[in-house]
């Protein structure tokens, strides 16, 4: 690494010797023998390819750079050096030179001639006294000499000189690569999108197929995308604002069981959602660190826990590079807010130990539609803002007793104006909705209480396993009413599988399922069990591209009994 640039290095060292008649006092004898190169070991500098430890040259300048302290960041040590590494050397020690002369010749300041004083008339002369004795001190602190700098002898001049020589090649070269170095610096500074902040984005192109399933199912193929791009900007080096500018184009296989392609809510893709390609606010989020323990989460818009806060499936949870599925991603407790609006607290009690409070307002979604509403905490009319209306409450624990266990156990308070979205919007149509008898029938308020039990584990470096278990007990608020709702997932991830950067990963579990109800609803209840099963291949084609096909098997679609549906799909992620 070369330290500061000048103009010619050649032209800086014959400044140094030909401007400064200092005393050849001290020369190089005592570090490295005759002072006088030979003009055969200037040949043999001139034309080596490389400089060995016992070379003239070598020797030379090692006793440089032990006089003049000029080793730092450009040490030759004892190794054989390029010549390239050695006219490096060369110009951090002809550098060093010039900053010494340059302090040694200062200007000497004139000095004032003295004015005679004026002449004062003496006063008679007093009785002598004689003064107190004065008390013994002890001696006073000595400051330590300051270190004297050696002078920049003429033999020292006339080697450097000789080895600038020798080098003149390679030091024009360093200069040529110093000023094109400044160039692209300049190139780069001028080009910089901001100081603040960095752009991260990400696109999705998707092809997807649906098979199998009820009769009415609906066998087809489409081809969607997902873009998004992610202003993250600092103002202080600890802080984050996140701006997210997002563009899709994917609709749902799921969704209502009478009028969805899949004829159930269980067959939607991990990365799903329709803006019909208009850009839209995604997400905007300030994330603010009070301490090295403590981090605070404030958003407007987008709201998502699996973002901020540990999921316990940390090869799965990716949208664009993990499972193909919704829900193979993480536990549904994590879909309770649905891209609302609210705020968080997260606290690192000790090393293994992390706490997480979030109070959110959720998206409510449309009975009967399927479709999702704005956000109603910019509302201020009856039931909406920030506390009248749909919120979700959730907190997280999480232990790691070892490196490779992580344990979490998570709790979440919903309060659902419309009793819709009761289980994140995963799982049968039934644990969604358990208290509305027909599409459309109205709003059923309805509150729940929500646990989950997570964990992972390395079984070895490359292979993780995970899974979770979740329990609701939803309750009816506009009349008598109760459901228990179940889930339980099991993962696998094999990283590094195939190659550098890929992993094979598989899912299987039970969506949320509806197993009682009571009330004027006790018939709505999931008769049969129906299984998720998916695998899925990210194959890493490079850093900024991933290829991803993948399967999901539905064993009872909608938990009746019937034939099996298949859900695949060839996921092409970008990123930048």
């Amino acid at each position: 690494k070369v330290t500061g640039t000048t103009p010619s290095q050649t032209t800086s060292a014959q400044s140094v010797a030909g401007s400064v008649p200092l005393k050849a006092t001290d020369s190089l004898a005592n570090n490295v023998g005759s002072t006088e190169a030979t003009s055969a070991q200037i040949e043999q500098a001139t034309t080596a390819t490389e400089v060995n430890p016992g070379d003239w040259a070598y020797q030379t300048l090692k006793g440089l750079q032990a006089k003049y302290n000029c080793s730092n960041n450009t040490s030759t040590g004892d190794r054989v050096l390029s010549r390239e590494e050695f006219a490096t050397s060369l110009n951090g020690c002809v550098q060093s030179m010039e900053q010494l002369v340059a302090r040694r010749r200062k200007p000497v300041k004139k000095k004032r001639r003295a004015t005679p004083a004026p002449s004062v008339v003496t006063p008679p002369p007093t009785p002598e006294i004689a003064p107190p004795p004065e008390p013994i001190l002890p001696p006073a602190p000595v400051a330590p000499p300051a270190p004297v700098e050696p002078e920049v002898s003429q033999q020292d001049l006339d080697q450097v000189k000789q080895l600038v020589q020798s080098f003149s090649t390679e030091l024009q070269g360093l200069d040529t690569r110093l000023q094109a170095l400044d160039a692209k610096i300049t190139e780069v500074k001028d080009k910089s999108f901001s100081t603040t902040t960095k752009l991260k984005g990400e696109a999705i192109f998707a092809i997807s197929g649906l098979a199998g399933g009820p009769s009415d199912a609906t066998r087809t193929t489409i081809f969607s995308d997902r873009v998004r791009l992610n202003f993250n900007s600092s103002f202080t080096g600890k802080d984050s604002l996140l701006v997210r500018l997002q563009s899709r184009n994917s609709n749902s296989f799921g969704g209502s069981a009478t009028t969805s392609a899949a004829k159930t809510n269980q067959a939607r893709l991990g990365f799903e959602g329709s803006d019909e390609n208009n850009t839209t606010l995604g997400r905007l989020q300030y994330k603010l660190p009070l301490s090295d323990q403590t981090n605070v989460f404030v958003e407007a818009v987008g709201s998502e826990l699996n973002d901020n806060y540990e999921t316990f499936n940390p090869e799965h949870q990716s949208a664009g590079t993990g499972s193909i599925s919704r829900f193979g991603r993480f536990s549904s407790i994590y879909r309770l807010n649905n891209e609302g609006a609210g705020f968080g607290v997260e606290q690192k009690l000790s090393p293994n130990l992390g706490l997480v409070l979030s109070y959110s307002v959720p998206r409510v979604a449309t009975p009967g539609v399927g479709g999702t509403a704005p956000e109603t905490v910019n509302s201020p009319t009856q039931g909406n803002g920030l506390f009248n209306g749909s919120n979700t409450l959730f907190s997280q624990l999480t232990l790691k007793p070892s490196d490779n266990l992580k344990l979490g156990l998570a709790y979440a308070r919903t309060y659902n104006s419309t009793g819709t979205g009761v289980s994140g919007n995963n799982g049968t149509n039934f644990a969604n909705n358990p208290f509305s008898s027909a599409a459309g029938a109205g709003n059923r308020p309805t509150t729940a209480d929500h646990y989950s039990l997570l964990a992972s584990t390395n079984l070895s470096p490359n292979l993780i396993l995970s899974g979770w278990g979740g329990y609701t007990q939803a309750r009816r608020q506009d009349a008598a009413g109760k459901a228990d709702i179940w889930e339980y997932a099991l993962t696998l991830a094999a990283k590094d599988f195939g190659g550098k950067g890929n992993t094979l990963g598989f899912v299987a579990g039970m969506q949320p399922k509806l197993t009682s109800n009571s009330g004027d609803t006790a018939a709505r209840v999931d008769a049969v069990s129906g299984l998720n099963f998916e695998a899925f291949y990210k194959y890493k084609v490079s850093d900024n591209l991933s290829i991803t096909p993948g399967l999901l098997l539905l064993t009872n679609p909608e938990n009746k009994s019937g034939p099996a549906e298949y859900l695949g799909t060839i996921r092409t992620t970008f990123t930048f």
